[in-house]
């Protein structure tokens, strides 16, 4: 039934060999990730990609994660080898989930891109009221339980790739959206923009704002898949009831 009402197929997209991926910001979602976004945007980065551009977008993008995130979260094995260009092939910078749930495994596959692992100072502020829209990551990443888990999580997130880029050598740049331009722009060798810096979703409600923007069209194709099912359902159910009489 999921595919009969999301027939979606997963990209095959081909990097050329002029546009590779330059940086990994591998910190998790509600940590600046919009404001990251839009700053690597102005300073040039072409298709900097992030959670939005997969519901706005590129839903095609799902049929590649989904499967990914059911495997890692139910505990098996991943493929030994992640083509990440077949979905990421466009794109100079990523930012946000669900690329970040698959941070080590995209350390492996991108070991020239610089790092960036962006986190918010103020963790009990997180905004967790839409978490519902993200229920895979949140169920799985979170162990199932993002009140009770969320803290501990995040911290073994950012303590687990601070481990493996030392043990690596792999220079990279901690940051919050508070620290601005400056140690960016000095990190990745750009020079600091006559602007001030892109605040994302700190706007309240701007956050929800951009979700409803991004999936308005999904929630109105959800509504039309219940309607779907629930003729499905009714003629099978009315069938069997047919047959059920007849013996």
């Amino acid at each position: 039934m999921e595919k009969v009402l999301y027939p979606l197929k997963p990209p095959a997209r081909r990097r050329d060999a002029s546009k590779q991926m330059q940086v990994l910001c591998l910190g998790l979602s509600r940590s600046g990730t919009d404001s990251l976004r839009s700053a690597l945007s102005i300073l040039e980065y072409s298709d900097v990609y992030h959670g939005f551009v997969i519901t706005a977008h590129q839903r095609e993008d799902c049929a590649f994660w989904v499967p990914l995130m059911r495997q890692k979260f139910s505990g098996s094995k991943l493929p030994e080898s992640i083509d990440f260009d077949s979905v990421l092939a466009n794109c100079e910078a990523v930012t946000d989930g669900p690329a970040n749930v698959f941070a080590e495994e995209l350390l492996s596959f991108y070991p020239d891109a610089k790092v960036i692992l962006n986190r918010r100072r103020d963790v009990d502020a997180c905004i967790c009221w839409l978490w519902w829209n993200f229920e895979l990551v949140m169920k799985g990443y979170y162990n199932g339980d993002f009140d009770r888990n969320g803290k501990s999580v995040s911290k073994e997130h950012y303590e687990q790739l601070e481990k493996r880029l030392s043990n690596d050598k792999r220079p990279y740049l901690e940051w919050s959206v508070e620290d601005g331009w400056e140690p960016l722009c000095e990190f990745l060798g750009k020079p600091i923009p006559d602007a001030p810096f892109p605040n994302g979703n700190k706007v309240s409600g701007q956050f929800q704002d951009n979700m409803e923007e991004a999936t308005k069209d999904l929630v109105r194709n959800a509504m039309r898949n219940m309607a779907i099912s629930s003729v499905f359902l009714a003629s099978f159910v009315s069938k069997g009831d047919f047959n059920w009489e007849r013996e």
